[in-house]
């Protein structure tokens, strides 16, 4: 099996469906008008959301804090989980036209919650900066990179028969790509790819998303299976680190399965060198995150710049 065929696969099994929910700024109370709230305030305000709409496990498990297996609010907030959802673009650079947007993503079949994350994010609250809670007006919600509508805030109506996963040439291979910048958007913690510098050498980089992926794809993936392809050893190492900006910053204990993390790097690097086999494994990385934080925290990167 060569590269390019070996990520093809791992797209389709990841079964990638992104969206973009846009929310009107300008209705908001007069106190908050044109303002967006934190990006805690936003995850705070869903996951209280979630518990309440979107858990079916009954009072004896939730007097237990705990959730039965397919428990909706289970499936997508579980922080003791690989994370099948993802918030990704959040915060000032989404203001666009009045509108302020939030990307997220589901993987797998988790898509299929679409109309309980949809509910949640209507009824939700949240707190504005020396203000009192408020609620956001959903405008509607476009699946990604299409942009096709498949809900509307004005009448509620949500059409399931336009979603569809990420397609093939999302994942496309340039030849002529002899450049990158990478994007840290949210804490990167490199100790998943079994690193503990704060040096985000691309070989590193590689490691914490084949992680990911093992973690995502069990019984399919496993780190060995990427460095088996003929050439792709010998690819990561000619791909050099030749520009950054970084720092750390602290964040929560949310790693899954026992394993916190405490903080991570944020910033931007520069790679150079033939990078053909390994920007579709960013693009991926783009919409899942790349080490192994929950659902809030996961590593989330952008590729910002392609030469």
């Amino acid at each position: 099996m060569n590269c390019e065929s070996l990520i093809k696969q791992i797209g389709e099994r990841l079964n990638i469906h992104a969206f973009r929910a846009h929310f009107d700024i300008d209705v908001i109370d007069a106190q908050n008008r044109g303002a967006v709230p934190s990006r805690a305030a936003f995850i705070r305000g869903l996951e209280a959301a979630m518990k309440r709409l979107a858990c079916t496990c009954g009072i004896e498990y939730t007097q237990q804090k705990k959730h039965v297996l397919e428990c909706p609010y289970d499936r997508l907030m579980n922080t003791n989980r690989p994370p099948v959802f993802v918030i990704r673009n959040f915060g000032n650079s989404s203001l666009s036209n009045g509108k302020f947007a939030v990307d997220f993503t589901f993987m797998g079949d988790s898509h299929q919650l679409l109309p309980f994350m949809i509910l949640a994010i209507e009824e939700m609250v949240v707190k504005f900066p020396n203000s009192e809670v408020s609620k956001l007006r959903l405008l509607e919600v476009l699946t990604l990179p299409e942009e096709k509508r498949v809900y509307t805030g004005n009448d509620r109506k949500l059409e399931l028969g336009k979603i569809s996963p990420l397609g093939a040439e999302y994942l496309v291979f340039d030849e002529s790509v002899s450049k990158a910048t990478v994007k840290f958007i949210y804490p990167l913690n490199l100790e998943y790819s079994g690193n503990s510098g704060l040096i985000p050498e691309f070989s590193n980089l590689v490691l914490c998303l084949c992680r990911r992926l093992d973690d995502m794809l069990p019984g399919f993936w496993s780190d060995k299976v990427i460095h088996e392809l003929p050439g792709f050893k010998e690819a990561l190492e000619r791909v050099r680190l030749v520009q950054m900006r970084l720092k750390w910053r602290k964040t929560p204990h949310t790693g899954y399965g026992g394993l916190g993390k405490a903080g991570g790097i944020i910033g931007f690097a520069v790679y150079a060198g033939q990078l053909k086999p390994f920007i579709p494994l960013l693009r991926i990385g783009e919409q899942i995150g790349i080490d192994n934080g929950s659902w809030m925290n996961s590593g989330l990167i952008q590729i910002d710049k392609i030469e």
